[in-house]
């Protein structure tokens, strides 16, 4: 490594490596700090799945409007774009136990404001996208600063089955977190159900606080600017992490965004309800769930570029479908195949991700990835703006149709991704 100024990054490597040959759950067996961050992780997700599904009901409840739901979903997401870069570098040099810790209690506040608001039935549009946004920026360092510290606890050669196993752990929260918020909103409302997850992020934070510090090996006394100017060129000249991040961007802005607007689907097109909108998010949870440990388990995925071109392909036109399905039982199933598609490509992705960075930049250069999650609310206001027009599938299934297409035009023009193994 270069004395001065971050080094080339490194070739690509393969991301085969096997811990323990098959050992499922291999890394949560072994790794006792690791499982602290997993267990952390999941409740934390848990909660965050429930105050989603939570002021969404709570949102269409107060303006009647798919316009309003969707741009919940982009105060929530916005921030990822405006927070996560600078986020990035922090992480390269604070230490990042600290930093979870912050977050969490900053998340377990904002919650706790919310749940208040709700409950007293003080409750306007303002208060939840003011909400949404200050949680989001606490969920943008928080997410972050998850990623760059699994490669801390746990060794090279586990690192698939690990990020796997954080993934599935993460899908299992879609399928809890949102069947527990349904049935709490139509019992107890919508504050009640942000209660509950204040008390899902206080039992987070308690073991978040049994971990170790962790500080990266970044240079010490680098002015911020210049940290943070040298995690963008580090990506720049990779065009191997410039394609993976385009990758994870493209159905995060045209595809995700569709389930913001899962409560339109539950009340107007589907009607199922407060109930049937936990179902709805349930199947989704369940596919990627199962794509999640697919991945984790399966661990000799042979030609892994052109695998995460083509389920990100597939993943669109399985959303096409789900869009124009009136029929429960097709959008149920419609949901679980797209589940399982974008959890697989996801869970890939981020394992090349973490095999062809320094834990130097791993801070920066995951702050730029989870960036891209910053793009969902700049899909949902549109998507929930031509829905308002057009119709909710019709705007739902063009998003999807873009993100194939969109899919297609990486793999032409990034040949290198088409060769990763």
């Amino acid at each position: 490594m270069a004395k001065h100024g971050l080094a080339t990054p490194d070739p690509v490597v393969s991301a085969t490596a096997r811990p323990g040959a098959g050992r499922l759950f291999a890394a949560l067996v072994r790794y006792r700090d690791y499982r602290l961050l997993w267990a952390s992780s999941v409740l934390t997700q848990i909660a965050q799945w429930m105050l989603q599904v939570s002021l969404g009901w709570l949102m269409l409840e107060l303006t009647d409007s798919p316009f309003w739901v969707g741009l919940n979903g982009f105060a929530s997401g916005i921030p990822f774009l405006v927070v996560s870069i600078p986020a990035g570098a922090l992480i390269d040099r604070l230490d990042r136990r600290t930093l979870l810790v912050a977050c969490q209690a900053s998340a377990l506040a904002i919650g706790l404001a919310l749940a208040i608001l709700a409950t007293l039935g003080l409750a306007q549009p303002w208060h939840l996208l003011l909400g949404a946004f200050l949680n989001g920026a606490a969920l943008a360092v928080n997410n972050a600063t998850r990623q760059t510290l699994v490669p801390t606890f746990v060794p090279r050669e586990g690192l698939q089955n690990a990020i796997a196993l954080l993934s599935a752990g993460m899908n299992v929260t879609r399928v809890v977190g949102p069947s527990l918020a349904g049935p709490l909103i139509a019992a107890l409302g919508s504050g009640g159900a942000l209660f509950a997850q204040v008390g899902c992020l206080a039992i987070a934070l308690v073991n978040t606080l049994q971990l170790p510090s962790a500080r990266s090996s970044t240079r010490a006394g680098i002015p911020f600017l210049k940290n943070l100017a040298e995690g963008i060129d580090y990506v720049r000249r990779s065009e191997t992490l410039v394609g993976l991040m385009l990758l994870a961007a493209v159905p995060t802005i045209l595809v995700f965004p569709y389930i913001q607007l899962l409560p339109v689907y539950a009340r107007d097109i589907l009607a199922v309800g407060a109930s049937g909108l936990g179902l709805l998010y349930t199947a989704g949870g369940l596919g990627a769930l199962t794509g999640s440990l697919f991945v984790a388990g399966f661990q000799r995925i042979e030609r892994k570029g052109r695998f995460i071109l083509a389920t990100t392909f597939v993943y669109g036109l399985v959303i096409i479908v789900f869009a124009y399905s009136t029929w429960l039982p097709l959008s149920l199933l419609m949901l679980l195949c797209g589940g399982l598609l974008g959890s697989s490509y996801m869970s890939i992705t981020n394992t090349l991700l973490h095999l062809n960075v320094r834990d130097e930049v791993r801070g920066r250069v995951m702050g730029i990835y989870m960036m891209s999650w910053g793009f969902m609310p700049l899909g949902a206001l549109p998507m929930g703006f031509v829905g308002d027009r057009i119709g909710v599938p019709h705007a739902v299934a063009l998003g999807a149709v873009l993100s194939s297409l969109a899919t297609l035009t990486v793999a032409a023009r990034i040949p290198t991704l088409r060769a990763l193994r």
